[in-house]
C-alpha cells in the first residue's frame, strides 16, 4: 500500500513539473496555440506546384500581376516559358 501510494505521489510531482516546464520554457516567436498568430502563409509555386511559406519566395512582377516562385530557378523557368508563347 506504501509502495502504490508513492508511485502515485511521483506521478503527480512528473505531471505537474511537465505542465510548469511546457508552460515556461515556451520559446518567443514561435507560436503556440494559446497566442494564435499566424507566422506565415503557405503559397503555391505556379510551375512546380511545391508549397511554400510565403516569406521566402522570389516575387516577380509579369502583366500587372505578382508571382511567387519557390526558387529562381522555377522563376526563370516561368519566364522562359511565357518568351515561347508570345
Amino acid at each position: 500500500m506504501k509502495l502504490l501510494f508513492l508511485i502515485l505521489i511521483v506521478y503527480l510531482a512528473y505531471r505537474a513539473g511537465k505542465s510548469w516546464l511546457k508552460r515556461n520554457l515556451q520559446v518567443p516567436g514561435q507560436g503556440n496555440a494559446a497566442g494564435g498568430a499566424i507566422d506565415d502563409v503557405m503559397v503555391q509555386d505556379p510551375v512546380c506546384g511545391i508549397h511554400f511559406p510565403r516569406r521566402e519566395g522570389v516575387e516577380l512582377r509579369y502583366d500587372g500581376q505578382v508571382y511567387l516562385f519557390c526558387s529562381a530557378e522555377c522563376r526563370d523557368k516561368f519566364l522562359a516559358d511565357r518568351g515561347k508563347k508570345t
